[in-house]
């Protein structure tokens, strides 16, 4: 797994055919973890998972894998990977995420390498529950970002 950002061009292509919602994005790129090769709806797609500064305390543990803050975290909140955030996308739509040699990022790619079973699995098991009606309101539309941007 890599640390990759989600071009503009997906996002504009989401926000004309009205399946922007929920969807985590930026002008500048928001740094997003990519998974290849999860299965949603017996067929194998990529997605990504946005990294997220603020996730509430109150959020289960399940929905998410935690990470070392950064400096936006507010105190008490948590900084990680939301798998409840995440969304398909096709090799196109990604562009590398640039680190500079920063430590911050450094880090957060050790600590992805050593979890990435975990994060994959997790992945993996929401999307099940996405596809049997367990899915949760902040989640972006799957099925409307496949069907009305990713095979048109």
């Amino acid at each position: 797994m890599k640390l990759v950002k989600v071009n503009r061009i997906f996002y504009d292509m989401c926000v004309a055919n009205g399946v922007d919602q929920e969807i985590m994005m930026n002008k500048n790129g928001r740094p997003c973890v990519l998974i290849v090769h999860l299965t949603f709806r017996g067929i194998v797609r990529d997605f990504v998972v946005p990294l997220r500064s603020n996730i509430s305390p109150i959020t289960p543990s399940w929905q998410y894998c935690s990470l070392p803050p950064d400096k936006h975290t507010k105190p008490k909140f948590r900084h990680g990977i939301h798998y409840i955030k995440l969304f398909p996308i096709l090799p196109k739509y990604i562009d590398k995420y640039h680190v500079n040699g920063d430590k911050f990022y450094a880090t957060l790619q050790k600590v992805i390498n050593r979890k990435e079973k975990e994060i994959i699995d997790s992945c993996q098991e929401y999307l099940t529950r996405y596809e049997q009606g367990d899915k949760h309101s902040m989640t972006p539309d799957i099925d409307g970002i496949i069907s009305k941007v990713l095979d048109i």
